[in-house]
């Protein structure tokens, strides 16, 4: 499950750049007779991605004159299709202080976009506190000695594939893009009896105190409490 979507509003992008788009999240684009063309097709590449979500929906202009409009008005249902679903990335809209206040209505805030690959993207995401029913990733750090502890307990919890790997760039691949892990975001980890751990462990959760806050600033519906410290 994916909980960023990426909306195409503009008919202009090409199939390449949604393949590109569809790696990284499901993808709501404007329908064109292209996008209608390779709707099967897409849907088939990346049908593993995103499962059980769809990775490549199209959808008609409400509004024809007014790209907006249509946009908003395509939200709620984007959200009954994707249940987690709490960041945006959008495409052929102008930052505005009409869409800012338009999506403050469903929950969400502007995010930077740092990433210069798309300098026309608008990022928006809700605040975990916003999101109902945040799951907790529970933890027991008591008897947690080496960086190796921690990793074998959280990827148990999150449900992990074998080759994940064992570094934070791996973490910032897996919790902040997604499609990895069984479990997905929304989810706080709790740390529970930190005052237990061995030195190295200890050092391990202040820097993934770090991660975590980066990946909320970016973002991400992530948090993070370390319970006994």
């Amino acid at each position: 499950m994916g909980w960023q979507v990426a909306v195409v509003s503009d008919p202009e992008s090409n199939l390449d750049s949604l393949r590109i788009a569809l790696g990284q999240m499901p993808v709501w684009a404007l329908t064109t007779p292209e996008r209608q063309n390779a709707l099967g097709e897409l849907n088939h590449e990346f049908r593993l991605f995103w499962f059980p979500e769809t990775a490549f929906t199209i959808f008609s202009a409400s509004f024809p004159d007014d790209p907006l409009a249509s946009l908003i008005d395509v939200i709620p249902t984007i959200a009954e299709h994707h249940p987690r679903f709490s960041g945006l990335h959008l495409f052929g809209v102008e930052s505005s202080p009409r869409l800012r206040s338009s999506l403050a209505e469903f929950g969400f805030e502007a995010v930077p976009d740092p990433d210069s690959v798309y300098p026309d993207r608008c990022r928006f995401a809700k605040p975990l506190d916003c999101i109902s029913e945040v799951p907790e990733i529970v933890l027991d750090a008591r008897k947690w000695v080496s960086s190796e502890d921690f990793y074998t307990a959280f990827f148990a919890a999150v449900g992990a594939p074998e080759w994940h790997g064992r570094s934070f760039n791996a973490l910032n691949d897996s919790i902040g893009t997604g499609g990895i892990n069984k479990i997905e975001l929304p989810y706080q980890i709790v740390v529970r009896n930190a005052s237990g751990m061995g030195n190295e462990a200890a050092a391990l959760v202040t820097n993934l105190r770090d991660l975590i806050q980066q990946l909320h600033a970016d973002g991400c519906p992530v948090g993070l409490l370390v319970q006994d410290m």
